[in-house]
């Protein structure tokens, strides 16, 4: 990950879901927290979503299971 711009949202999400990472048809990232967490989970779904960016996962074949299992 290279000086790459995105956004940051807070948000209700269903379930156990505590963060997501979307990047657009125009390339551009948005981060989703789930805004019922403390802030220190937020900070760590934060950081967490961050290591998916630079590790630019989201470009890549594998199973959302093997991802977070890496």
């Amino acid at each position: 990950m290279t000086d790459t711009e995105y956004s940051v949202y807070m948000m209700p999400f269903p379930g156990d879901v505590l963060a997501a990472v979307r990047v657009d048809e125009e390339g551009y990232t948005s981060i989703y927290i789930n805004d019922a967490l403390s802030p220190a989970a937020k900070k760590r779904a934060f950081l967490h979503e961050l290591r998916h960016m630079k590790r630019e996962d989201m470009n890549n074949e594998k199973p959302i299971e093997e991802v977070e299992a890496d």
